[in-house]
């Protein structure tokens, strides 16, 4: 709406009508994810460190999912990366059993990932790929798929984050402090 009242999104009507639609297409999201973070939710309920890289429009979602939900609400040690600083330190501490999540927006930051997951694949074991392009929604431009991609990566985490707290038998509102 800000873009909108600033003259820069002349196309905000339609996103809204577009927009108004996207409930079932983020419960189709969840339902796509879903046997896939109870898979990894089983996996790596005892690994005791993860790294969670993104990029561009899920930066954000990459750093809450890591400090929010892995380190406050799990009690499992993470580090957020950017993929762009990826291969400034980041990279001499990927070893075989290195848990990395990859999360895939659909935004100009894209072949950045590319290029961590290029990297990653060769070294790690245990890699696992979140990207919103796999979800279906209801709009008719790339531009509004992007506007998103940060609400779609959160439905799909939310699933993961249910399953572990199943699985490591701790619950996400328990707080050591």
């Amino acid at each position: 709406r800000f873009l909108k009242n600033a003259g820069e999104f002349a196309d905000y009507e339609a996103f809204m009508g577009e927009y108004a639609k996207i409930v079932p297409y983020l419960l189709k999201g969840k339902e796509l994810y879903e046997d896939r973070c109870a898979k990894i939710a089983a996996d790596l309920k005892d690994v005791d460190y993860h790294m969670v890289v993104g990029s561009g429009m899920l930066w954000g979602e990459a750093y809450d999912y890591a400090m929010c939900i892995l380190e406050e609400m799990q009690w499992i040690k993470t580090k957020s990366i950017h993929a762009a600083e990826f291969f400034h330190g980041t990279i001499e501490l990927c070893e075989e059993d290195t848990s990395i999540f990859l999360f895939y927006g659909e935004d100009e930051t894209r072949p950045l990932m590319d290029r961590v997951d290029s990297f990653v694949t060769r070294v790690s074991r245990v890699i696992n790929k979140f990207d919103t392009k796999e979800v279906e929604l209801p709009f008719s431009k790339a531009l509004y798929r992007k506007i998103v991609s940060p609400m779609v990566m959160y439905v799909i985490t939310e699933r993961l984050s249910c399953h572990l707290e199943k699985e490591r038998n701790h619950p996400l509102t328990t707080r050591r402090y």
